[in-house]
């Protein structure tokens, strides 16, 4: 597991990774909204349907996604990044500190999740803590909503785990985190037609004890509204510089046609990644 800050993979494929997690979510989350005084309606890129794709569905480019594109800033997100490793300080609006490790628990955990909320709400995000306690482990999930104007009772999410099991911990899951927080500054300005939800968990490095906890937490009505997942994890570090970008899934047709319907998305705007589909947990 490879965690230090400063690697050239972490380095080089920043920008080509967190473009992947934006097509994705533009692809899913689903569907660009126009939205004028005379009319609301979709433009350049619809809503995807798991029951439509195949392994060769095919994915146009269109202007508004590359225009979309254009809005990542890698040296936004490398600061962020230093900032959750301690490299430099973490500043909120209690004060600035330097994060020794992003263990549960912790005061840098602590101030690494006050860091991503006020952040969120800054950019018009609906963002709220829930704490929880499992296993005799005690910390708060990060939810942040952009709700959805045609199917706001369809959710997608994206997810990131922020608690680390030592220090940096930049590739686990550092680089999942910041690559979640630029997707949601390039989505803010935008309405889609069903709701963005990103979710920062923490207790993953101790047997997935947020996530748990807050899927324990929804009535059958909220679970039964999210309609894709897609887990960033460990997404910064090419080892050997073969640009390859594992996607994993569960077996099942839908998390296969997911997967192909990504691997399908980084050809189509030659992004210089190699998607390779596998089958497991990651």
């Amino acid at each position: 597991m490879y965690n230090r800050l400063i690697g050239g993979g972490l380095v080089i494929t920043k920008a080509l990774i967190v473009c992947s997690i934006i097509l994705f979510g533009l692809a899913l989350g689903a569907g660009v909204v126009s939205v004028s005084q005379e009319q609301t309606g979709h433009t350049d890129i619809q809503s995807v349907s798991i029951r439509e794709l195949s392994q060769t569905t095919p994915i146009s480019p269109t202007q508004v996604v590359w225009e979309m594109l254009a809005q990542v800033n890698q040296d936004r997100a490398l600061n962020d990044l230093r900032q959750l490793t301690g490299e430099q300080p973490i500043c909120t609006s209690t004060g600035c500190y330097t994060i020794a490790n992003r263990l549960t628990g912790s005061e840098g955990l602590h101030w690494a999740m006050d860091y991503l909320y006020e952040e969120l709400l800054s950019l018009g995000y609906s963002v709220e803590f829930r704490d929880w306690s499992r296993s005799g482990y005690v910390d708060r999930n990060l939810i942040a909503r952009k709700q959805g104007v045609f199917s706001p009772t369809e959710e997608v999410y994206f997810v990131a785990h922020v608690d680390g099991v030592s220090s940096p911990a930049a590739d686990d899951d550092a680089s999942g985190v910041v690559d979640n927080l630029e997707l949601a500054r390039v989505l803010s300005s935008r309405p889609f037609s069903r709701t963005v939800v990103l979710f920062f968990s923490t207790g993953e490095e101790k047997g997935t004890l947020g996530v748990k906890s807050y899927l324990a937490q929804l009535s059958p009505e909220e679970l039964s509204s999210i309609k894709y997942v897609v887990d960033v994890d460990m997404v910064g570090y090419d080892a050997n510089h073969d640009g390859v970008m594992q996607l994993w899934h569960g077996g099942d047709t839908q998390s296969l046609a997911l997967t192909q319907m990504m691997s399908e998305t980084i050809r189509a705007y030659q992004l210089d990644l190699v998607p390779q589909l596998a089958e497991g947990c990651g």
